[in-house]
């Protein structure tokens, strides 16, 4: 065997011309081996990309909407409850009630996003989508939470004229509430600001560097809304006085009118069109 290939060597080199011009065509046929096995598929997965980008820029910007709005939401209802408020209970009622249907109507409409651009998806977006799709929950679980929070321990009066300000509803200073209040009612703010912050974080990254560039005052103002319904919170319960739920005080506190509790029973009480 040995001697069979030194034979066919001393065969393919005796020509120096062919020997040459064989080694030449080794050479190409290397370089396209190394193209269609090497360069070949980079230039498919370019193209994929390519193909998928609008499409992966339409799922950030519908991410980027969604945390604007969980953002304008919870600091609406925060504006009607939690913050200086001397506006008429109807209208602070209703405008809560339309930050929550303003949000639910939010999550739905970027789940139909989702449907619709799901062939887009990649590893990277798909993690950007489910981070939203939790800050949309947890928004609407946080201000669903909070409304039923301050209307359980709420002043609730409705007079028979509101022209007279016989209306009211909200907290006297240093209102009496249970331990367990405060701390659920600050747990829930401050979960929902940390959320929000590590999703702006994701968020950031699927942008991209000239489109975070862009949004980068936006999300600015909404991570200062954000970060003001902790303090809204915190304010608003430094108004108030804990006491553990077995305190007699706290068990003989006056609680104003005690009916239905929920916003739509509220609404229906202090309507009187």
């Amino acid at each position: 065997m040995q001697g069979f290939w030194t034979a066919f060597l001393g065969w393919m080199t005796r020509d120096p011309i062919w020997w040459a011009a064989f080694q030449a065509g080794a050479f190409f046929f290397m370089v396209g081996l190394v193209l269609v096995l090497v360069l070949l598929p980079w230039w498919l997965a370019r193209v994929e990309r390519a193909r998928w980008r609008p499409m992966r820029r339409m799922l950030a910007f519908a991410a980027l909407q969604a945390h604007r709005d969980c953002g304008e939401n919870v600091v609406a209802l925060s504006r009607q409850f939690f913050r200086e408020n001397e506006g008429a209970p109807l209208e602070r009622l209703t405008r809560a009630r339309r930050a929550i249907e303003a949000q639910q109507a939010g999550g739905a409409r970027f789940g139909r996003v989702m449907s619709a651009y799901a062939p887009a998806v990649d590893a990277r977006h798909a993690a950007l989508l489910a981070d939203t799709a939790a800050l949309v929950e947890l928004t609407e679980r946080t201000l669903t939470g909070l409304a039923r929070l301050y209307l359980g321990q709420a002043t609730v009066r409705v007079g028979a004229n509101a022209v007279h300000g016989d209306d009211a509803l909200g907290y006297a200073p240093a209102q009496l509430v249970s331990l367990s209040y405060v701390a659920e009612m600050e747990a829930l703010a401050d979960g929902f600001v940390e959320v929000a912050g590590d999703h702006r974080g994701r968020l950031e990254r699927a942008l991209g560097r000239r489109a975070r560039k862009v949004a980068r005052d936006e999300l600015d103002r909404i991570g200062a809304d954000v970060a003001m319904l902790g303090a809204d919170v915190r304010r608003f319960c430094a108004r108030l006085q804990p006491a553990d739920a077995g305190d007699v005080a706290y068990k003989m506190r006056a609680r104003g009118e005690r009916g239905a509790r929920s916003l739509d029973a509220l609404i229906a009480r202090f309507d009187r069109g």
